[in-house]
């Protein structure tokens, strides 16, 4: 994930706690949930398609993250075998149901049953959050409307992966140095942090604190 400048002024409108977009739901795994939160004696608002990335209060996010974490610990007891906790399946399943993303299953059982007693409410702001780093237009960077780039599973830059293997290197800072797009301001991010020391990066900081 790399954060926008605007990510720290933003304040959501009526409290609302706010997720990405995220892509695990079928009608399978749907109906698979219902019937765990049941079974955990939560309730169940009928909500899916919430990604992992969250924006909200800290007293929202505590709510969240506690009940994620309970909901993942169930999980991870009564509904995965252990050739699945141990990835000996790999990804046989998918995307009926995957341990891979038992964050997203346990959000979404810990998001379904805090907004079905009023807890919290909850916006899917996939025009907020999660820009994919791989897009090349320039109109989120240059009405600050994302807070965030989110790296999704992709060989196109910026890949995280490539990132991870040294495919990227200091030469490709000078080529994206006037780039404002979202995939340019991704591969800047990355590459400064890897060839800046913390001097440099704090001096950038500054100066760019500075700037009008």
């Amino acid at each position: 994930v790399f954060i926008y400048r605007h990510f720290a002024t933003y304040i959501p409108s009526d409290c609302t706690f706010i997720t990405g977009r995220g892509g695990y739901g079928t009608n399978f795994n749907r109906r698979k949930l219902r019937r765990i939160a049941n079974d955990m004696g939560f309730a169940y608002a009928n909500i899916s398609g919430m990604g992992s990335t969250w924006y909200g209060s800290p007293y929202d996010a505590y709510l969240v993250a506690n009940q994620t974490l309970h909901s993942i610990l169930w999980l991870t007891q009564y509904e995965f075998a252990t050739p699945e906790r141990e990835y000996k399946l790999d990804v046989l399943m998918w995307p009926e149901w995957h341990y891979g993303v038992l964050l997203l299953y346990g959000q979404h059982l810990a998001l379904n049953h805090l907004v079905a007693i009023n807890q919290i409410r909850i916006l899917i702001g996939e025009n907020l959050l999660d820009q994919s780093s791989t897009d090349n237009s320039v109109e989120y960077i240059q009405k600050d409307i994302r807070l965030n780039l989110h790296c999704w599973h992709t060989d196109e830059r910026f890949s995280k992966f490539a990132f991870k293997a040294g495919q990227y290197n200091r030469s490709e800072l000078e080529k994206y140095k006037n780039d404002k797009t979202a995939q340019a301001y991704a591969m800047r991010m990355a590459l400064e942090s890897k060839y800046m020391t913390l001097e440099e990066m704090a001096a950038y900081g500054r100066k760019k604190s500075l700037s009008p």
